[in-house]
């Protein structure tokens, strides 16, 4: 009996050992390092900052800030704006996005080159985008647009839309930019109406919708029955004139449509909405330079739809365009870059 109690014990002893070391053989859970795993093969999320004037002003902040998001959308980037951004105030506003870690700052400002040159030496691991600036640096990207391009597409439709021969043109400061447009508009004008009259008035600033418009009521009532704002802020005030007078209108710096519907043509697009996302991807992938980045035609600053207007257009002039916007994007037609008064 005392034999058969020892057999029972010795086989519970050996059940139990076996038990043990079978446990002792099983793997650690690994979900949790499994899951960090995953986690770490995610891409940073990047942050970018937009710094404007009023986003709603149809003209230059807006195009701004749709490149903006258009840029953050597409890259699953987060961003926060700001659009009350002045001279005055731009470094502060800079610094402070610099100062929360933001990967990239967008300054839609062409004036604020001090603020972001100084801000950008003080924070060299932060990337810096400015628009329509003259000068690039390590952290410092610029674009600029190529709005002759687009501006010599529309230069040739407001030639041959014109039946008085006068074309009314509107500017707005007198920096490159402007140049760089009037002259591109003016050269395909007097490609294809050699006899037409370009009447040029600059108004000296970006914002005076009432001096825009005034200046345009001046050329119409002169005779001109095409008009085309090139600037920002008082282009509002062109189409506003071109819409009452019931002539013909063409925007810049953005679509421009909606402004005037039954009269603006067409707008020369200055490309922010599709050069924005090139600077993105490049810091996306790892290839960001302080460099220029040239925003052409073939990147987008083209002009924009004709939309419901496209039927008052006669199709040989459509026809022209397109052979001309083919000729520009593969290289045979080239327009030069006048950035100074002549």
């Amino acid at each position: 009996m005392k034999a058969r109690k020892w057999v029972y014990i010795l086989t519970a002893i050996i059940m139990i050992m076996t038990m043990l070391a079978s446990c002792a053989q099983q793997p650690a859970a690994p979900a949790e390092p499994a899951k960090q795993a995953d986690q770490a093969e995610q891409p940073k999320k990047i942050k970018i900052a937009c710094l404007t004037g009023n986003i709603d002003d149809n003209g230059w902040n807006t195009a701004g800030y749709r490149g903006c998001k258009a840029a953050a959308d597409q890259f699953g980037a987060e961003m926060d704006s700001n659009e009350e951004v002045s001279i005055q105030t731009a470094e502060k506003v800079l610094r402070d996005y610099a100062s929360q870690g933001y990967d990239l700052i967008i300054c839609h400002s062409s004036t604020s080159k001090e603020a972001i040159f100084n801000t950008a030496k003080d924070y060299p691991e932060t990337k810096f985008l400015w628009t329509d600036g003259d000068e690039a640096s390590g952290n410092v990207a610029v674009i600029k647009p190529w709005s002759q391009e687009a501006s010599y597409l529309a230069g040739i439709l407001a030639g041959k839309m014109t039946k008085s021969n006068i074309i009314g043109v509107v500017g707005g400061m007198d920096i490159p930019s402007t140049h760089r447009s009037y002259y591109g508009f003016e050269m395909g004008v007097k490609e294809v109406n050699p006899d037409a009259k370009l009447m040029v008035a600059w108004i000296g600033n970006f914002v005076d919708m009432k001096a825009g418009k005034e200046a345009a009521l001046s050329q119409i009532e002169a005779g001109a029955d095409i008009v085309w704002g090139n600037g920002d802020g008082q282009n509002i005030g062109v189409l506003q004139a071109a819409e009452e007078k019931n002539v013909y209108a063409i925007g810049a710096v953005t679509d421009q449509y909606n402004v005037a519907p039954k009269v603006v043509l067409t707008s020369v697009d200055w490309g922010f909405l599709y050069g924005m996302p090139l600077v993105v991807k490049d810091i996306v992938d790892g290839k960001f330079e302080g460099k220029v980045y040239d925003i052409s035609l073939a990147q987008g600053a083209d002009l924009s739809p004709y939309h419901d207007n496209a039927d008052k257009i006669p199709d040989d002039v459509k026809k022209l365009i397109e052979e001309k916007r083919k000729a520009i994007i593969d290289g045979t037609l080239k327009i030069p870059i006048v950035d100074t008064a002549q």
